[in-house]
């Protein structure tokens, strides 16, 4: 669309809606999506207004990158939507002051999903009006409906009332049948930690988070093809061992990117506390070939002598299930 189309579409929307006050900038996440030419096509011939009414996606968020006050005045009202088995449902929305509270409902259909906490995987999206902040936040699970709840909270960048408008809430991906699991990790002998083990280079892995210069070790723990244990679903302790001076445990974590599988190591006594409070603790995080899988190589400058009679302990969240869809709703803060 060119410019002229466009001052031309917006020549066409009644002067009420013009009157709204319209932020520079939104604080609220936005998806920019490519428009197809047959959707530049219909955008020529149709003005934005009639075609983000009649919910024409790529006219709509063209619309609301440039006005979002005018773009949500539009959109049409729709409070629930289903895709992949799961209806989501605008369960109540209210105003109070500067802030606001939506309840979203995420309901498993036809029950084929993975019971406990879900996670929406950072892939939703918050239209409103005017520039606000806002998050969403998993509340709880209902197992005996199956439905999965969540907490929209807004509130106004510059601490007036919260105004009336509409909402459009959107999420593309979900993580289903979240986990968390804690203890010790049996499978580590921390009594019998290999001294100066074979060790490799990193360089020729692609590197997650800090560079290779940035790391104080050089030398690093090879990759078995067997892992030592695995303390969670989806994650493995491949390698141990004590190298110039720190102890390296070698964590593998499978298919983050439809996992979000993390998790983190300590080292405690007999009594439970750590002992590595005050040790500089740092790690290797680099992909595997495949750009798949993750490797997570903690290094802890702790005495050897000081694992002797401690205990190695793991706290690791996981994923059952990934799925992504399309769901959107628009709703209207009364």
């Amino acid at each position: 669309m060119n410019a002229d189309t466009f001052i031309n579409a917006m020549g066409m929307i009644d002067d009420k809606y013009l009157k709204t006050d319209i932020p520079k900038k939104t604080k609220i996440k936005w998806k920019r999506r490519i428009i197809s030419v047959a959707a530049a096509a219909a955008l020529i011939l149709c003005p934005l207004p009639a075609l983000t009414a009649f919910g024409v996606a790529p006219a709509y968020y063209l619309l609301y990158q440039f006005a979002p006050a005018v773009a949500q005045t539009f959109k049409p009202v729709e409070k629930s939507c289903e895709d992949k088995g799961i209806e989501m449902t605008v369960i109540s929305a209210e105003r109070k002051g500067s802030k606001a509270s939506v309840y979203l409902a995420m309901h498993d259909v036809d029950g084929k999903y993975p019971e406990g906490e879900w996670d929406l995987f950072d892939s939703y999206y918050i239209n409103v009006p005017t520039d606000m902040s806002g998050t969403c936040s998993f509340a709880e699970y209902d197992s005996d409906t199956r439905t999965a709840y969540f907490l929209v909270e807004l509130e106004t960048m510059d601490g007036r009332d919260m105004p009336k408008g509409k909402i459009t809430f959107s999420v593309r991906e979900m993580l289903l049948g979240k986990e968390k699991t804690d203890g010790i990790i049996d499978g580590v002998d921390m009594e019998n930690i290999p001294y100066e083990p074979q060790t490799r280079t990193l360089d020729n892995v692609e590197m997650r988070g800090q560079s290779l210069d940035e790391l104080g070790a050089e030398r690093f723990l090879t990759i078995p093809e067997k892992p030592i244990c695995i303390p969670a679903n989806g994650v493995s302790i491949m390698n141990v061992g004590y190298i110039d001076g720190a102890l390296h445990i070698l964590e593998k974590y499978d298919d983050i990117h439809h996992t979000d599988n993390h998790g983190f190591l300590s080292i405690i006594d007999n009594d439970g506390i750590k002992i590595t409070d005050g040790c500089l603790w740092e790690s290797a995080d680099y992909w595997d070939e495949r750009h798949i899988d993750t490797y997570s190589e903690s290094i802890i400058e702790i005495p050897y002598e000081k694992l002797s009679g401690s205990y190695l302990y793991g706290e690791f969240v996981t994923s059952d299930d990934y799925i992504s869809g399309d769901w959107e709703i628009t709703f209207p803060l009364e």
